[in-house]
């Protein structure tokens, strides 16, 4: 039994010390394929594997790598519990639908006791802002454990009767800088988009691109990020796109074609590719396939809505054999007497052939807050500053 014992420990120590000889480009590339409770182990390996997590280049490789993962800010009004981040890992979509889907929790940063709102995230960081003041606004890696608060944004306008639209937060590739925007309307005569921004590691405090002609967001429309530009729908006009490509810092905008209709009520991203949902008792998904080519846009997925006006459905992912995973939150009646309805959130696959809603099933795992779409990366925020 001695003699086996120490037979194990000699093959561990000699497979330690052929790992530590690999050159680093591959434990790089070892590093960014593993699960992230994988990597959380290698942290603590020594100080050198602890750093190499932290490294950018294996953060770029996981985004490119990584397969989606559910992000869930859980908001506590218990100063004993404070609020904290929880990431929903799913390492086999193809198993989604079944009771044996693999789906484990990561836990995040905690903050102190506040209210504060997920706004937006990018390459694996998250962008925070309190609510309802809005003047906080914080950018963080629940992995990492390492946030920073950004200089405060300009105050709301009173003159112009001005109303805050919403947080935007982007990468551009060209230039490797983060840069984080605050959409705000204005309410003149005619109505005018102000937009404040402020660049990680370069602005020492925000700038305003001052008013454009461009119209703010329809109600249901949220700002959406891709290829280097947010997009929105037009107030006046829901048949127009416009967008703010963040290297230039110029605006631009392209038209819907007319033979997907209107009445749209979402408008967001699903594998990099943009998409729009109808208003209707029957849900259509439109997805833009090619970038730029107005005649791309393909209706994907129709399914009937399950829940008549009283919730609303969201695509994460495209699945492998075609299928979308959807986010689906609804209201259903309470024992509460003080709130007659309680918010409802699960998941769900939608066949685009037989049109049929599959209730994802999942043990231990209690859906009360909103997921988001997330790619994960141990990238420091801090490094975005540098």
């Amino acid at each position: 039994m001695r003699r086996s014992k120490r037979i194990a420990r000699q093959n561990t120590s000699t497979a330690a010390v052929a790992v530590s000889e690999l050159p680093n480009h591959i434990i790089c590339d070892i590093l960014s394929r593993l699960p992230i409770n994988s990597i959380l182990t290698c942290k603590r390996v020594c100080k050198a594997w602890r750093n190499l997590t932290l490294d950018p280049y294996i953060a770029k490789l996981r985004i490119s790598r990584f397969p989606l993962s559910l992000i869930f800010y859980r908001h506590s009004t218990n100063t004993n519990t404070p609020s904290h981040f929880e990431i929903l890992q799913l390492h086999d979509p193809t198993d989604f639908g079944h009771r044996s889907a693999t789906m484990k929790f990561t836990t995040g940063i905690y903050f102190p006791h506040m209210d504060i709102d997920k706004v937006g995230s990018c390459n694996g960081l998250i962008l925070l802002s309190n609510h309802p003041s809005k003047d906080l606004v914080i950018v963080c890696n629940p992995l990492s454990a390492q946030h920073f608060v950004l200089p405060k944004p300009p105050k709301l306008g009173t003159k112009a009767y001005s109303s805050f639209v919403g947080f935007g937060f982007g990468h551009c590739t060209s230039t490797d800088q983060y840069k984080v925007l605050r959409f705000t309307k204005t309410h003149r005569p005619t109505r005018l988009m102000d937009i404040a921004i402020y660049t990680l590691g370069v602005d020492d405090e925000w700038r305003s691109l001052g008013d454009t002609a461009q119209p703010p967001c329809i109600f249901t429309s949220k700002l959406v990020f891709l290829n280097g530009a947010f997009h929105w729908i037009g107030f006046e006009n829901s048949r127009v796109v416009c967008y703010l490509d963040i290297e230039k810092e110029q605006f631009g905008s392209f038209p819907l074609p007319s033979h997907i209709g209107n009445d749209f009520t979402y408008f967001g991203v699903v594998d990099n590719w943009l998409y729009l949902r109808h208003r209707s008792g029957v849900l259509k998904f439109w997805v833009m396939k090619d970038y730029g080519d107005f005649g791309s846009w393909t209706l994907e997925c129709v399914v009937e809505n399950p829940f008549h006006g009283n919730g609303f459905v969201e695509p994460l992912k495209i699945l492998e054999d075609g299928s979308l995973l959807l986010m689906m939150v609804y209201s259903q009646p309470s024992l509460d007497r003080k709130r007659p309805k309680e918010e409802k959130i699960t998941l769900a696959s939608c066949n685009p052939r037989t049109r049929v809603l599959k209730k994802i099933e999942h043990r231990g795992i209690l859906l009360e807050d909103t997921p988001y779409a997330y790619v994960p990366c141990f990238f420091s925020p801090m490094g975005a500053l540098v």
